[in-house]
């Protein structure tokens, strides 16, 4: 905070951390998003405090006056190496609103919840400003609305209330848990874009299959995920042993274990695992993708359920249809479209490891067709694969049933980041086909060139010549 506290005072401002950053700091926490409430337009400060520290200046809300300033990694590399006369480099981010009210009281009164109700005065205060007993609440790892309308005077903080259960360990006492509940059918108010913000950071904390239990347990899964509160009491077929609904849940909790514990299911390929941890989808966090698949894997299945003559409940096409589905529902949230993409396409191919199954054991085209399929997100759909499996307990399921997918998966893990997994050097290209072969051009092209590739890495093409004649022997048994 040293930063922040030389820099308000050579500026003469008064301002207070307020809210989560005090709340973090009093838990032992080091927060990197820190959130100030100064005297005043804090417009113009923000932009002083970037210039002073390398960061980079956002308008969040031109009518609340709320700002941020965001240290970008090289500003934070440069300050970090001790440039002379520059301030340390802050955390993440920093945001600058407008005290609301006459005065910090005032502001803080006018809060979601009392544990972030406090606040400390800068630059050189240490006491903790506590009007509402937050600090308290705090100890007591309870969870308090700050008042009675504060519900109705920012929806968001609904869902806001089971995000720090989960986050900070918090539990909603029974007279906010009452007013949550008599306020839920205002969840969906807020602009898409909040609630999604929201909603990937309750993916992301721990337990996040209880955080969506918590939702509809106080009345906000309905009005913000309908499709997935559709879910409840969907009965399935004999290997199912939960309703669709439940067994999401399931699926979310196992695949929780395999990607915090990647070692006690793919123990060759835990590293190389735990690095695809840093990937980020349009900004959203790897962990969110893998969350947000679970969450939505089976989403059509309401919609896809028939019954066949001999009595078996089926879902056929479930999964492409929950491609689209997912999609259209990080659509309405305004999810960022990257995000969207991978979210869809995990959905729509959860189920290809069971055909690959089903092959007892599959042939190396049809395991090599399977990595060309799911790329480039093949080792995750092989853990949702294996989460799918972990939660599908039904009277025809048998414990061989479930080692044998666990095998496989093994393998198909191992193969993903093998050398040989590669792609290898293209040995001809779509205008070689053209000529040497005298075709038009047109997506029988692709397609050769893809199967071209197949062969190489199988084993069975290694020279030009080879490869044009596999083309050729190609289009003979497609008749063309």
């Amino acid at each position: 905070m040293a930063a922040v506290r030389s820099f308000l005072k050579e500026e003469g401002r008064r301002a207070w951390l307020v809210g989560g950053t005090v709340r973090d700091l009093l838990l032992g926490l080091d927060p990197l998003d820190v959130d100030l409430a100064v005297t005043g337009d804090p417009r113009e400060l923000a932009r002083r405090f970037a210039d002073a520290t390398g960061g980079s200046f956002f308008i969040l809300s031109e009518k609340f006056k709320a700002c941020r300033v965001a240290c970008s990694s090289a500003a934070r590399e440069e300050h970090d190496g001790g440039v002379k006369g520059a301030p340390p480099c802050p955390g993440n981010t920093w945001d600058f609103v407008a005290l609301r009210g006459d005065s910090i009281d005032a502001d803080l009164r006018a809060r979601d919840f009392t544990v972030n109700a406090m606040a400390v005065e800068l630059p050189g205060g240490e006491e903790v400003i506590d009007p509402l007993g937050g600090r308290a609440d705090l100890a007591s790892r309870r969870l308090k609305a700050a008042s009675s309308g504060a519900f109705d005077d920012d929806p968001l903080r609904l869902l806001r209330a089971v995000r720090l259960e989960r986050e900070a360990g918090l539990r909603a006492g029974r007279e906010t848990e009452k007013l949550i509940r008599s306020r839920a059918g205002l969840a969906a108010r807020p602009a898409p874009e909040r609630i999604f913000a929201e909603l990937v950071r309750l993916l992301q904390a721990p337990g996040p299959a209880d955080g969506i239990r918590r939702l509809d347990g106080l009345g906000l899964l309905e009005p913000l995920l309908p499709e997935i509160y559709a879910l409840k009491g969907v009965r399935q077929n004999e290997y199912h042993h939960l309703d669709v609904y439940n067994h999401t849940l399931a699926n979310m909790t196992a695949l929780d274990r395999i990607v915090r514990g990647p070692a006690s299911f793919f123990p060759g390929q835990a590293e190389e695992i735990i690095r695809r941890r840093k990937n980020t989808f349009g900004g959203v966090s790897w962990r969110s993708l893998m969350m947000s698949a679970s969450l939505t894997h089976d989403i059509a299945k309401p919609f896809c359920r028939s019954a066949g003559d001999d009595g078996q409940v089926r879902f056929l096409g479930h999964d492409r249809e929950g491609g689209g589905m997912a999609a259209a529902l990080l659509c309405r949230l305004k999810a960022p479209g990257e995000f969207v993409r991978a979210v869809s396409f995990l959905v729509r191919r959860h189920m290809r490891f069971e055909g690959l199954l089903q092959q007892q054991p599959p042939s190396a085209r049809a395991r090599l067709r399977y990595l060309r399929a799911t790329a480039p997100l093949a080792p995750e759909l092989i853990m949702l694969s294996v989460s799918d499996r972990l939660s599908v307990r039904g009277r025809l399921v048998s414990r061989e049933d479930i080692e044998l997918h666990l095998k496989l998966a093994r393998e198909m893990m191992e193969m993903c980041f093998a050398p040989e997994s590669a792609p290898p050097p293209r040995l001809v290209r779509g205008d070689d086909l053209i000529r040497e072969l005298s075709l038009e051009p047109g997506p029988v092209i692709g397609k050769l060139l893809d199967r071209i590739e197949e062969e190489q890495q199988l084993g069975h093409v290694t020279t030009r010549w080879q490869a044009l004649a596999a083309a050729a022997r190609m289009l003979g048994e497609e008749g063309k």
